[in-house]
């Protein structure tokens, strides 16, 4: 017997949590439109950009890398479409960046790295046929 000032426990049944899985599931069909776009992808180039031009203040520098250039520089080189070498040359690059901004000083080579940073994100933007944004420094 229940008393008058407790709740019933509701429980979802198995239809209704079906329901829930299957409209949060991507349709089979749209797994070739899932990840960035084009324009999501150019952010690894045009955000490293933006720190370099932030340099010489090293904290503007790493939040331009890190709040606009580091997740598209990591889709970037996942992408399918893009070579091995070209996807090791952005990563490999990056890494370097990271460590630079990692350092307990800020490093002398953080300009140079960050340049070859852009360099490798250019050329695998151009491997895709994706565009490459414009960067004056």
């Amino acid at each position: 017997m229940r008393r008058s000032n407790q709740r019933p426990t509701w429980r979802p049944g198995a239809a209704w949590i079906a329901l829930v899985l299957s409209a949060c599931a991507p349709a089979a069909d749209t797994s070739a439109t899932l990840g960035p776009t084009g324009s999501a992808l150019t952010a690894s180039s045009s955000g490293v950009c933006e720190a370099i031009v932030a340099l010489p203040d090293a904290a503007a520098a790493e939040r331009a890398f890190i709040n606009v250039a580091h997740q598209a520089l990591h889709s970037l080189a996942a992408d399918n479409r893009l070579g091995r070498p070209l996807s090791a040359r952005v990563l490999e690059t990056m890494q370097r960046v990271e460590a630079d901004f990692s350092a307990a000083t800020v490093a002398p080579s953080l300009g140079l790295d960050l340049a070859a940073l852009q360099a490798a994100a250019d050329a695998a933007l151009r491997a895709i046929d994706e565009e490459v944004p414009a960067c004056v420094h």
